[in-house]
């Protein structure tokens, strides 16, 4: 049986930042010294075969430190936020139109 720790280092051991000082990806803040490790980890996750599980991983996990994925926390947070709009939005719609065939079929029966 498989684990997620096991897939976690699946996926984890072909990680393009294997090779790469994980100081780039905890940049102490967003200002102009910690700016170019931004854009150098990210550069690092652009090349990387296994972003998305990265990604995945880091939103499953609830990481809010780090460049996980090619995204900032920032980045993570806003994509979190805009996922839960987006499924709130998906079961108001689902929401409506059980309601409206409910509605439907009463005026039918009428």
């Amino acid at each position: 049986m498989t684990t997620a720790v096991d897939n976690l280092a699946e996926w984890w051991s072909l990680a393009a930042c294997q090779s790469v000082d994980p100081d780039l990806f905890f940049p102490m803040s967003a200002t102009n010294p910690a700016r170019s490790e931004l854009a150098a980890a990210k550069a690092v996750c652009a090349n990387c075969p296994v972003q998305d599980e990265c990604l995945q991983y880091a939103l499953a996990a609830g990481q809010v430190q780090g460049i996980w994925g090619g995204m900032s926390e920032e980045e993570r947070r806003l994509l979190r936020q805009r996922r839960a709009k987006a499924r709130a939005r998906a079961g108001r719609q689902r929401t409506a139109y059980r309601h409206g065939r409910v509605v439907a079929r009463a005026a039918a029966d009428v």
